[in-house]
């Protein structure tokens, strides 16, 4: 049978996971899709889940791997893709019912290359931490894509391949490198819009991402996190470059990306057992990379401000010694006002003009 659309799932040590995640998707309205699992070499049950999986509905297709890493494995995976469209979604997430349904239908409606709908981040005991924003129903042609990509980036729509529909033709011949540890999603949508005609928003949230403790699909090491997400950031860069997006606009959200990421890395390194003087290099290193120089200068003339602190460059001892000055601070604050009776406390609250804590 000829479906039209395929669902790539990488599989990795979440054996605990799928039976949710193939309950979400047997629940499925749209019933024009074959799933496709590839499992990457997994050391827990996660194969023979999926291979018993299979065996109650002939829509599933199992595909067998040494481990190769998520970028490789999804890589690998374009080569068994022979539908019209393709969709991804991580078997350790779950969808609402109408999940392909409302991508499916949007992608009919409008004729697009891609459909991106809304997705709902929660935690493990299912708090909900948030949402893509509502944009309402969106039709973004070529001529529009100046305009529209830098708000889908600052959204981070274009962070994951998940809720989203690709049209294949675009999509199959894309070849990020295998060593990418982290990004690879945003290389690849870049990549795509390249190609691509026309992008469509929807509002539907049918998505549901949930974060573990530790993300079995999409786990990384934090020591080169800097690295890593600069490496993204760049490719950023130079793909809008190539392909003449690289207004003032996107240069903005670039920036921010890539001053959110040093804020977010130096936290990493701060919290990490590695010795200061190692913690020192690599904070100088981040703030001196020619990329984050070149970032923050030119946020430096910007009159709107990012909504976060600015990490100025700066010798990473001295980085770390104002850091450790302001941690031992907050700590000793912290030691006096257990010791405080609460209404002086309240009262110094009420002086100082901040909320009091009860």
């Amino acid at each position: 049978m000829g479906y039209q659309l395929t669902v790539i799932t990488p599989v990795y040590n979440i054996s605990e996971h799928l039976p949710r995640f193939f309950e979400s998707m047997s629940r499925q309205t749209f019933r024009d899709f074959r799933l496709l699992l590839l499992d990457d070499g997994s050391q827990d049950d996660s194969l023979k889940v999926c291979r018993d999986f299979a065996e109650k509905d002939s829509r599933v297709t199992v595909v067998a791997s040494e481990h190769m890493g998520v970028t490789a494995i999804k890589t690998k995976a374009l080569e068994y893709i022979e539908t019209p469209f393709t969709a991804y979604a991580d078997g350790d997430d779950y969808v609402e019912p109408d999940y392909l349904m409302h991508l499916m239908d949007a992608q009919k409606k409008y004729d697009a290359d891609l459909v991106i709908s809304r997705v709902q981040y929660q935690l493990e005991n299912g708090a909900i931490e948030g949402a893509f924003p509502e944009r309402g129903e969106m039709l973004i042609t070529r001529d529009e894509f100046k305009e529209k990509i830098p708000l889908l980036l600052d959204d981070r729509r274009l962070n994951y391949l998940y809720a989203k529909v690709y049209r294949s033709s675009l999509l199959t011949d894309i070849r990020i490198p295998d060593d990418v540890r982290q990004g690879s999603d945003t290389m690849t949508n870049f990549t795509f819009i390249k190609n691509a005609s026309t992008i469509v928003l929807i509002d539907d949230l049918d998505y549901h991402y949930t974060r573990y403790s530790i993300r079995s699909v999409t786990s990384y090491n934090g020591e080169e996190s800097f690295n890593r997400i600069n490496r993204i950031n760049r490719f950023v860069y130079d793909s809008c470059k190539e392909t003449g997006l690289l207004t003032e606009e996107m240069l903005s959200v670039i920036d921010k990306r890539v001053l959110l990421s040093a804020v977010w890395s130096s936290e990493k390194i701060m919290a990490s057992d590695i010795g200061d003087d190692v913690k020192a290099r690599r904070i100088t290193e981040m703030l001196h990379d020619d990329f984050y120089l070149s970032s923050y200068e030119r946020q430096q003339k910007r009159t709107t401000a990012p909504g976060f602190e600015i990490i100025q460059p700066q010798d990473g001892a001295v980085f770390l010694k104002n850091k450790q000055k302001a941690e031992e601070k907050q700590k000793r604050k912290a030691q006096i006002l257990s010791k405080t009776p609460r209404f002086v406390v309240n009262l110094y609250h009420k002086l100082k003009g901040v909320p009091s804590e009860g």
